[in-house]
């Protein structure tokens, strides 16, 4: 049902004559670089700087459309940190609208905004550092009409198809990147036929590069015309998509995001509340590190940079690292437990045990007595010396984890099998 007051996107539905614009925006940007060629006479280095203003405007436009993707990001849940993030639906939303950033698109810009910013440099490097930027023939106001072309032109692509179309609802943070792989990789090739064609083999800065007249007009303009078709290819994507599942051939094309799940919550009014104890909750993620070989593994690069300067006896350095060796794994182990599990409370009324997270405030999952296939208790040494159980229940794709339970047998006495215990 509608939320009253709540518009879905920015606007209503989309009139049946507006993905023209999209091909139109599409052939507008790259109309620019073809007028520029074939009736000013600009020269190559001008096409390139054209191509790689557009790159940093795709990469741009790229990082906002995975912000506010509206469906979560698919990560492994066994990850530390970032798994405890996945198994979460929360999104803050812009006002009177579903447009939103998901805590799990979190992850996937903090691993893509690095990546994208190394991949801009490399290309930068290879494109415009390669064959810099000579004076344009043109007067100034020309090219930077152009390049104000090409940046309208893409960001009104982001804004009418992404969102006024309302795309975003079926993109993930990882989907809307794979756009800007498939554009930033086409601009990479035609920039670097641009300089190849353009550049002599004796070339050392702008002032070495071809003319039109050299290169050849019809093979720049068959260059423009390449870029051209790989745009409209990614535009029409979708189209291959859906021959793809039409056909019933696997091309790779048909990969579609998860949603988020629905956990039904409802337990009777009577039902009884079980809370990890307030020490495991505070201490769990301490006896977990040994399921976190990751973090270990952080922890020991940094002590062999801690070894390192401790053979150099610059102590200053190496005793802050050595100290960080150590505090670093527990720190992330520990960070990973508070998220999955200390504001987590179980809802049993026997028919069921759900899952809610107080701090997040929604229902992480639901089981029943019939979607067990394993069912065992353990101890580690915080359960020892608290006296408390972990309840660990398998299901046919996931595996629950009940640590650190005062009454374990509130949740135990659900299932209709005894639990396994150590011996």
């Amino acid at each position: 049902m509608r939320t009253r007051g709540m518009v879905p996107g920015f606007v209503g539905d989309a009139p049946e004559w507006l993905p023209r614009l999209e091909v139109i925006g599409i052939l507008a940007a790259n109309a620019v670089p073809l007028v520029g060629v074939g009736a000013l006479g600009w020269l190559p280095t001008t096409l390139i700087l054209l191509y790689w203003v557009e790159f940093s405007v795709v990469v741009l436009a790229g990082l906002v459309r995975a912000a506010f993707a509206g469906r979560p990001s698919e990560l492994d849940g066994d990850l530390l940190v970032l798994g405890a993030l996945a198994r979460r639906s929360l999104h803050v939303t812009v006002p009177r609208t579903d447009v939103g950033i998901r805590i799990s698109s979190l992850p996937v810009l903090a691993i893509a905004t690095p990546l994208l910013a190394l991949l801009w440099f490399a290309v930068s490097g290879v494109t415009v550092g390669v064959v810099g930027v000579a004076e344009p023939e043109q007067p100034e106001w020309v090219l930077g009409l152009a390049i104000l072309t090409i940046v309208v032109a893409e960001m009104g692509r982001t804004g009418v198809e992404y969102f006024y179309q309302r795309a975003y609802r079926e993109h993930s943070a990882q989907t809307a990147l794979h756009g800007v792989l498939f554009r930033g990789g086409a601009l990479f090739v035609v920039g670097m036929c641009v300089v190849v064609v353009a550049a002599p083999a004796d070339a050392t800065g702008s002032t070495a590069i071809r003319d039109p007249g050299a290169v050849g007009v019809p093979l720049l303009l068959g260059i423009v015309g390449l870029k051209t078709t790989l745009d409209l290819v990614d535009q029409y994507a979708d189209r291959i998509e859906a021959y793809d599942e039409a056909a019933g051939v696997s091309l790779g094309f048909t990969y579609d995001p998860p949603t988020d799940r629905e956990v039904d919550d409802t337990v009777s009014e009577d039902a009884d509340r079980v809370h990890p104890a307030l020490l495991g909750r505070l201490f769990g993620g301490i006896p977990t590190l040994v399921r976190h070989p990751n973090a270990a593994v952080a922890g020991v690069f940094i002590g062999v940079i801690a070894l390192l300067f401790a053979a150099g006896r610059v102590w200053s350095v190496a005793a802050p690292l050595a100290a960080a060796a150590v505090v670093v794994p527990f720190g992330l182990s520990s960070a990973d437990h508070w998220l999955r599990y200390a504001g987590v409370e179980y809802r049993v009324d026997g028919d069921a045990v759900v899952a809610h997270d107080r701090l997040f405030r929604q229902p992480l999952w639901r089981v029943e007595p019939w979607d067990e296939r394993s069912l065992r208790v353990e101890r580690d040494w915080l359960d020892s010396r608290l006296g408390t159980e972990t309840v660990v229940v398998a299901l046919d794709d996931d595996t629950l984890r009940l640590p650190h339970l005062e009454e374990p047998e509130t949740v135990l006495a659900t299932f209709d099998r005894r639990p396994d215990r150590p011996a």
